[in-house]
This record gives C-alpha cells, structure tokens and sequence, in this order.
C-alpha cells in the first residue's frame, strides 16, 4: 500500500522516514520476517523516537520482531484490508456476506500481480523471478481464483476522481478477463476506504486496540486459540 502510506505520511504531524520492502514479501513470509529483521536491525537509534511497521500478522511474518532500545508500533491486523478500508466493523461484515472476495486497492494495482491484469505475467515474473508463459498464467490464475466470486476496489476519494477511476478501471478489465477466461462471472463491487487507521498509525494516535507497541526487547507473538497478535 505504498501509495496510501504515502500519502498519510506525507501529511502527518510528526517527521515520518519511509522505507518500503518488496511488496511481494506478504506472500513469502519467511523472506518477509527476516527483511523485516534486517531493516530493523538496521535502523539509527539516535534519529528516531519509534519505528512503525506498517504489517499486521502478514502470514506470521511479522512474528518475533523486536528492537533492542526502539518501540516498535504495528497494527493489530491480520492483513492490510481493514486498514484500507478504514473500519475493521465494515470489514468483518462485508467478508461474512461475501467471503469469496478479492480485494483491489490502488497500491496493490501499481505494484503487484493482481490477477486478471494485462500485466500479470511480467509482474509475475518480477515478484517471482520467473518467467511465466501465457498457459502458466492461466493455470495460475485458475489455482488462485477458484474459490473467489468478487472482484472488489477499495476507493480512497482524499486521493482524487483521477486516482479513483483508474483502480476501478482496472478492477473492472481484471472481472472481464477473469470471467471470459475463468469460464464464471467474476463479480464487480466498489466500496468507499479511508484513510482514518493509517493516518492514526503516522500521527501517534494508538490507543484504542488497532495498534501494538512491543517496548525494547519485547517480541511479537500470536495466539491462535484467541486469534490474536500480543506481546511478550
């Protein structure tokens, strides 16, 4: 979700540094946990107060990250979603009525192979690092749409009517392509994201339960009986 983070940092209160990792490494998450590791451990102690990290549970990628003399803030999450939406209630709701729905949102379009775009097999390739032909692409298309009958764009109006109609455009080609080639009707849906929860993560408004701060020392952990990431 580079672009939402962007923008909300960009209009924070505070003097926010970004540093973004390979988007792909949400799928990948041993990669993910030890890039988040290696970034972490990277930092500059001396120049900041607190380090966010914009991940949620992410496949357990995020578990036992910690830092030796930094807090470390991250969302209660188990995925981005809520966060682009704006409302984990809606969320919830939403996924109950739909539960077959693929989400779309304007960061994912710029940086990621979403399926059923015109350029899923080269953002494939790049993610991946292999080279896909057009019969790989629809046997992976087919392995990862199965199970999904929506295809829904999460629409932030702050970042304007331009923005807004190129990620439904592209959601809308994406329901063609995917329905004419998947042999059943993909589904178009749009609903209206905000940017409330990002923007309170980048101005240090984090009470409230969406957020978690691992004090120094501390690590990141998962409760799978409660559902729930804690810290110890």
């Amino acid at each position: 979700m580079n672009h939402e983070l962007r923008y909300c940092a960009s209009r924070s209160v505070h003097r926010i540094d970004t540093e973004f990792l390979y988007q792909g490494l949400h799928e990948l998450p041993d990669r993910l946990n030890r890039s988040l590791k290696e970034a972490l451990n990277s930092v500059e102690t001396d120049k900041y107060d607190y380090i966010l990290v914009n991940y949620g549970l992410c496949g357990n990628g995020t578990l036992d990250i910690t830092h030796p003399k930094l807090p470390i803030i991250v969302h209660s999450f188990h995925d981005c979603i809520p966060l682009l939406i704006g409302d984990r209630k809606f969320h919830a709701d939403y996924v109950k009525e739909r539960p077959g729905t693929f989400w779309f949102s304007i960061g994912w379009i710029e940086g990621f192979p979403l399926p059923g775009s015109p350029d899923f097999a080269e953002k494939y390739s790049e993610f991946y690092n292999r080279m896909i032909n057009e019969k790989q692409r629809d046997v992976i298309e087919q392995m990862l749409m199965q199970n999904y009958t929506h295809l829904t764009f999460i629409r932030w109006d702050e970042l304007g009517r331009k923005v807004a109609e190129l990620g439904r455009d592209y959601t809308k080609r994406c329901v063609r392509s995917l329905s004419s080639r998947l042999g059943h009707e993909m589904i178009y849906d749009e609903v209206k994201g905000s940017p409330g929860i990002l923007r309170r993560f980048v101005d240090g408004e984090w009470a409230g339960g969406d957020f978690l701060c691992i004090e120094p020392g501390k690590r990141l952990k998962f409760d799978p009986l409660k559902n729930l990431l804690y810290v110890e």
